[in-house]
C-alpha cells in the first residue's frame, strides 16, 4: 500500500473524516456476503460489493480482516453474495449484530438454501451468487474477495435495498419506453 504524501496526522484524520461522510452519499447495494465450511457458516452486511468482469463471470466483495467471515472464507476458499430487498431490514439487522446473533445463529431466520458447491444461498435474495476464492488481496484494513460465480438464482419481483447516508433505500426503476 502507497504512503499518504500527507505528513501531518491531523490532515490525514481530517481527510478521513470526510471521506467517510463523501462516501455516505454513495448509494451501495446491500447484501449479505456469507460462507460456510462444515458446520462453520456465518455472514456480513455489505455493500462494498460489485461485478468484476463477465468473462468469466467474477465478482468482487471487500471485507474487514477482523471479521468472524474472514477466515472462513480464506479455509473455505468460497463465499455467496446474496444481494438484498426493500423489504429485508430484519435480515440487516440479524447480520449486523444488532440482534447480538453470530455465525450460524444468523442463519435461523430467513430461509436458507446451500448452493452446489456448499454456500449459504437466500432464497429470496433479489440475486444470489455463489463463488469459489479465485484470489484474495490484504488492503489496509480490509481484503478484496475475488470470487468466481459457479451458481445463480435471483428474484425480479423486488426492489433492490440500497444504503444510503445511513439510511435504506429501494431502487425504483423509472418507465421504460
Amino acid at each position: 500500500m502507497a504512503q499518504s504524501p500527507i505528513a501531518d496526522p491531523a490532515a490525514e484524520d481530517a481527510i478521513r473524516a470526510r471521506f467517510l461522510q463523501q462516501m455516505r452519499l454513495v448509494p451501495g447495494a446491500v447484501a449479505i456476503v456469507a460462507t460456510a465450511q462444515g458446520s462453520r457458516r456465518t455472514g456480513l452486511v455489505a455493500t462494498a460489493w460489485n461485478s468484476l468482469c463477465a468473462d468469466p463471470p467474477m465478482l468482487l466483495a471487500c471485507i474487514n480482516r477482523r471479521s468472524s467471515a474472514h477466515p472462513i472464507v480464506a479455509d473455505a476458499r468460497a463465499f455467496s453474495i446474496n444481494l438484498l430487498a426493500a423489504d429485508h431490514a430484519e435480515t440487516v439487522a440479524i447480520f449486523s449484530a444488532r440482534r447480538g446473533l453470530d455465525g450460524a445463529a444468523r442463519f435461523l431466520e430467513g430461509a436458507w438454501t446451500d448452493g452446489p458447491g456448499g454456500q449459504p444461498l437466500l432464497n429470496d435474495a433479489v440475486a444470489a451468487f455463489e463463488c469459489a476464492l479465485d484470489d484474495l488481496h490484504d488492503y489496509g484494513t480490509h481484503s478484496i474477495l475475488i470470487g468466481r460465480v459457479g451458481a445463480m438464482r435471483s428474484r425480479a419481483d423486488a426492489p433492490a435495498m440500497l444504503y444510503l447516508d445511513g439510511g435504506f433505500a429501494s431502487a425504483v426503476l423509472n418507465p421504460r419506453d
